[in-house]
């Protein structure tokens, strides 16, 4: 999995960039990586000393940085992007956006998720996000024109995530346009579920 080679030592925040070079060390703006993989790769994040992936204005996506989706998140690793509108992480209808399994300490935020597709591969659940066991905080999430079996925007089973000023929208599914619970609590502050669609 991710974030456990013995490469892994980077301890600090990182850059991710669409004008940015895998090659990199990810430090700094000037020195970011091009795609969210590698950065997870090469960071070592920490209970105590959680890393932040810091994404720059751009779309991130296999046409444009070569992303590969779906994204494995990691414990204790924040994805935080510089603004919905700017901020674009598009899969492109190749996979899920982001895939969330036994993570915890984690805040995804300032960015939009779309373009999922999780139709025939198993589990076919979450188009734009699938949570298992995972409690992160959405804060300014856009999640919006993702496909999926069960819950085209967002899949939870058995978490309990906190979204604050986040918008689910557009999202199609057989079942669960916008989201998906199964033994999940979330909490929903200043959330819009709107023109999602489901069978």
């Amino acid at each position: 999995s991710y974030g456990v080679g013995d490469l892994c030592s980077i301890t600090d925040d990182v850059w991710v960039s669409p004008d940015g070079d895998d090659d990199n060390l990810g430090t700094s703006v000037s020195e970011a990586f091009l795609t969210i993989g590698r950065a997870l790769e090469m960071i070592a994040p920490q209970n105590n000393d959680p890393v932040t992936i810091f994404l720059t204005e751009g779309t991130f996506a296999p046409s444009t940085t070569g992303e590969e989706f779906p994204i494995y998140m990691i414990s204790n690793v924040n994805l935080i992007g510089q603004g919905e509108e700017v901020t674009i992480i598009d899969a492109e209808q190749t996979d899920r956006v982001i895939t969330m399994e036994d993570c915890d300490n984690n805040i995804i935020s300032d960015l939009t998720i779309t373009g999922g597709r999780r139709i025939s591969s198993y589990p076919a659940k979450g188009g734009g996000m699938y949570l298992y066991h995972s409690d992160p905080t959405l804060t300014h999430v856009n999640i919006a024109n993702n496909t999926a079996t069960h819950g085209g925007g967002m899949d939870l089973k058995y978490s309990d995530p906190t979204l604050i000023n986040v918008t689910i929208a557009n999202n199609t599914a057989g079942h669960g346009g916008g989201m998906q619970l199964q033994q999940s609590n979330p909490t929903l502050t200043h959330v819009t579920i709107v023109n999602n669609t489901a069978n």
